[in-house]
């Protein structure tokens, strides 16, 4: 397995990024400037996405979560901070439950808990992601995908009327997503589709192993947030060392639509932490 990972200057303890279903390592860009002074950056493609090998079918997150353990085992060398969003979280999350000596602190950016694993079929995501699904199965071209994405239907998050996909996107945002999912195993949705994702795993029973200290980052499902409050108190319920950030008003992507303010809540939760030691 081949991993294609950004690495920054070494200026301070190892901080890994993973990102989220059909995105890739540049998802990152806003925030990676904030944290090349003081951390040494590891922002990787995950399997079947960007410039990694892919794996078709193998696509759980079990299979992320390997990936991104034996990263962290061979090529990082210490325990790490580990940021992930979306998929990302649930993939950190499990690794710090399964090999917590290789994770100094967790940041669960706004994971999908039961939305996507669950009952995705009643969500109101289903219609968006088998979209994109058929979308990649007829074309690969950036500019076409980033036409056909932004009047793709798709449910509002707020009142679940069907929409175009622009009207909850700019048209920087719709680019930035044809073209990561030019670059994507279509089989990665496969598995989601198919309601696969937690095979082998106990996600949510596993997180009580975690003993880090670990931020939840919760947007708001108003605006697009994955995150029920149920499963956000789950999370926070089994994680002794958990605390919780609420952002009403904005959507999913926190750290791509306010970078400031959530890189000011991680920097705080981070420079907290005594085992994490940052060079003024």
């Amino acid at each position: 397995m081949r991993l294609n990972v950004a690495v920054g200057p070494r200026n301070g303890p190892p901080l890994v990024l993973l990102h989220g279903v059909t995105r890739g390592w540049r998802d990152w860009l806003p925030i990676m400037r904030g944290m090349f002074d003081h951390w040494q950056i590891f922002a990787l493609d995950q399997r079947g996405h960007g410039a990694s090998d892919r794996v078709p079918g193998a696509y759980r997150v079990a299979d992320f979560a390997g990936d991104a353990a034996a990263f962290l085992r061979e090529h990082v060398g210490e325990s790490a901070v580990l940021w992930g969003h979306s998929l990302g979280a649930m993939t950190a999350a499990a690794v710090a439950a399964r090999a917590p000596e290789n994770v100094r602190a967790l940041v669960l950016e706004d994971p999908p808990g039961t939305a996507l694993v669950g009952s995705l079929a009643e969500s109101r995501y289903a219609l968006q992601f088998t979209g994109v699904h058929g979308l990649l199965a007829e074309t690969r071209d950036v500019e076409t995908l980033t036409v056909r994405l932004a009047t793709l239907p798709v449910q509002h998050p707020r009142d679940g009327r069907i929409v175009e996909f622009r009207e909850l996107r700019d048209e920087a945002a719709l680019r930035f997503s044809a073209e990561c999912l030019a670059c994507l195993d279509a089989t990665v949705l496969d598995v989601l589709l198919a309601g696969r994702w937690l095979d082998g795993l106990d996600w949510f029973g596993d997180l009580a192993r975690i003993a880090c200290p670990t931020l939840l980052l919760r947007a708001d499902p108003e605006c697009g947030g994955m995150l029920s409050l149920p499963d956000a108190a789950r999370i926070t319920g089994s994680i002794s060392s958990a605390r919780r950030i609420e952002f009403p008003g904005i959507g999913h992507s926190l750290h791509a639509t306010a970078p400031g303010g959530t890189l000011a809540h991680v920097l705080d939760f981070l420079h907290a932490i005594p085992s994490v030691h940052i060079q003024p």
